[in-house]
C-alpha cells in the first residue's frame, strides 16, 4: 500500500487502536507509549506502533495545549491532524482535572467510523461532550466541546488530512 492507494478502513482501524493506547488510555496502558524524551522541549509525546503503522502525538501545555498527530505507513507520513483549544481562565485546577478526566472518557468512547476525537455526543452526570466535523478522513475541520451544566468549559479546534 502506498500513499496513492491508502486504504481508508486500515487507516481508521489503526487510528482507533492508537487512540486507545495513548493520551486518553488508562495510565497503566498509556505509560507504555509515552516517550521518555520528547521531540521538542516542553512537549509530551506518545508513540504507538502496530506492524507497518506508526502513530505519533506531540503537544505542549495543559489547560491550553496545541498539538499534532501524525500517522506513518511503512515509515512515510500519510495522515496528520493538528489541534488547539483551551479551558476558560477562571476554572480551578481541581475542576480542570475533572474536565480532562471526562474528556478522556469521551475520547475512549471513540467512533470507529470517525476516530479523530470522541463521538458526536457523550454525556455523564453534568458533563456533555460534542464533536462536530466537516469533511472526512482525507480532509476535515472540526470542533470538540465540553459543557458543564450548559457552560462551555473546554473546546478544541481540529484540522486533519491525508499527506500527499
Amino acid at each position: 500500500m502506498d500513499k496513492e492507494s491508502l486504504d481508508k478502513a486500515s487507516l481508521l482501524k489503526f487510528l482507533v487502536e492508537a487512540h486507545k493506547h495513548t493520551f486518553a488510555a488508562p495510565s497503566e496502558v498509556r505509560k507504555n507509549y509515552r516517550c521518555t524524551k520528547p521531540i521538542l522541549p516542553g512537549h509530551k509525546d506518545y508513540d504507538f506502533v502496530d506492524g507497518d503503522w506508526r502513530y505519533h502525538d506531540s503537544y505542549a501545555g495543559s489547560a491550553w495545549a496545541p498539538g499534532r498527530e501524525v500517522v506513518f505507513y511503512q515509515g512515510k507520513p500519510v495522515w496528520a491532524m493538528s489541534y488547539q483549544g483551551k479551558v476558560p481562565d477562571d476554572l480551578s485546577e481541581e475542576f480542570i482535572e475533572k474536565v480532562f478526566a471526562f474528556l478522556k472518557k469521551a475520547l475512549m468512547s471513540i467512533d470507529s467510523k470517525l476516530p479523530f476525537r470522541g463521538p458526536e455526543s457523550f454525556k455523564e452526570d453534568d458533563f456533555e461532550y460534542s464533536f462536530l466535523m466537516k469533511g472526512d478522513y482525507a480532509y476535515f475541520t472540526g470542533r470538540e466541546s465540553i459543557k458543564y451544566k450548559g457552560r462551555e468549559v473546554f473546546f478544541q479546534d481540529v484540522m486533519g488530512e491525508l499527506i500527499k
